[in-house]
């Protein structure tokens, strides 16, 4: 039983996650996206055996396709879009014969039986919406693995959307929704969508095929596996009284923030006394520093105490913060990444020395994310030059 007479919620905290379920959450997820992967190299094979190897992942016309199999002594269907293996079927007189193959003699066009152009069209499109269903998650959860845990979108608004209050209870940042990669998210997302593929057999048969992308109750599939969470379902009780007809995609910021503070989700955000005896940079230039980076609103707290970043900054532009003290030759040592996290809260389990900002593989022009990247090396660069003149010493 959890024992919720020791906590009491204020609305004023700060609060943060209790523990640190993201590492476990990316790797149940990246687990999820190996599976997403298989259907993706299943797409791609099917893609590139069509038509002998001859089309890969692109489209073909109709001409181009015919000629490949007739090339190779099939005989051509016209009206069903369609050919057929001599060596596996014999058509006469409208009396179809299955015969003996090494190719096999499976009614199906796995096996080297018959091919239909708009089949063959279809494994290109599906390889690709599937691709690039994987390719988002991928992003996605890099991204989310480096994202400093940032609270704001749900402390600091009156309602909070489903899916921000998911990413809390399972140790993900709120804040990345919105953001490149995550414009609009939502769990009922379908940005990859495609028709069902009509097409017809060597005999006529109209057939459907489908990517099934979102094949799990309409959800893809990640997606699907974030609404099979328990946090989930407890959310979506808390947001609805236990009334599934009253559900909406958002509740209450402070209803939630409560609820998940009793029940140990989140904590409030106390301050920690900062070991002053092991000071790497020297405390004569820690305090330097840290004036220099409270008065452009980079960090935030007292000199005594861990210093925080202020809210919006990321742990990739404190990456940059530890290289930058290195390379202006204001400090002097082997470890910077490991000797900053002694005077700023580091609250991640990825390591700081590998922390980078992560680019969209289909953006190639700046992100929104380079951009608010820019502006917090900036607010850093400021800090920096108003004590390069005086070149401190490290210990």
């Amino acid at each position: 039983m959890i024992d919720l007479s020791r906590k009491k919620f204020d609305g004023e905290m700060k609060l943060t996650a209790t523990r640190a379920p993201t590492q476990e959450t990316i790797k149940e997820l990246r687990h999820e996206l190996g599976l997403v992967k298989n259907i993706v190299d299943y797409w791609k094979g099917k893609s590139n055996k069509r038509a002998f190897g001859k089309i890969k992942n692109e489209n073909i016309s109709i001409e181009k396709w015919s000629e490949i199999y007739s090339h190779h002594g099939w005989i051509e269907i016209s009206e069903y879009h369609c050919f057929y293996n001599p060596k596996s079927v014999s058509i006469e007189n409208e009396t179809i014969t299955a015969l003996p193959s090494i190719e096999g003699n499976s009614d199906n066009e796995q096996s080297g039986t018959w091919a239909s152009y708009e089949l063959d069209n279809s494994y290109s499109a599906f390889f690709k919406v599937w691709n690039k269903y994987y390719q988002k998650w991928e992003f996605r959860l890099n991204k989310l693995e480096k994202e400093r845990f940032d609270m704001r979108r749900v402390s600091q608004t009156q309602t909070t959307r489903i899916e921000e209050a998911l990413f809390v209870l399972l140790g993900l940042s709120p804040s990345v929704q919105g953001t490149t990669g995550f414009e609009n998210f939502s769990l009922s997302e379908r940005l990859f969508e495609t028709d069902s593929v009509e097409y017809q057999d060597y005999q006529g048969n109209k057939l459907l095929v489908n990517s099934n992308l979102y094949s799990n109750d309409d959800y893809g599939h990640l997606e699907w596996y974030l609404k099979q969470k328990d946090e989930y379902v407890l959310i979506e009780r808390l947001a609805t009284r236990g009334q599934p007809s009253d559900f909406s995609d958002r509740l209450s910021s402070i209803k939630f923030n409560e609820w998940a503070y009793k029940n140990h989700y989140l904590e409030d955000r106390v301050p920690r006394i900062r070991n002053s005896a092991d000071s790497p940079f020297g405390e004569g230039f820690a305090f330097k520093l840290f004036s220099s980076l409270l008065e452009t609103g980079y960090i935030k707290g007292t000199f005594d105490y861990t210093w925080e970043l202020a809210d919006g900054m990321s742990w990739a532009s404190l990456h940059y913060l530890a290289s930058e003290l290195v390379k202006r030759n204001l400090i002097q040592t082997t470890s910077p990444f490991e000797d900053i996290e002694k005077y700023i809260h580091y609250g991640s389990t990825y390591p700081l020395k590998d922390q980078a900002l992560v680019t969209s593989p289909d953006v190639l022009s700046h992100t929104n994310d380079d951009k608010i990247f820019l502006q917090e090396c900036d607010l850093i660069d400021s800090a920096l030059i108003n004590l390069e003149p005086e070149k401190a010493i490290g210990n």
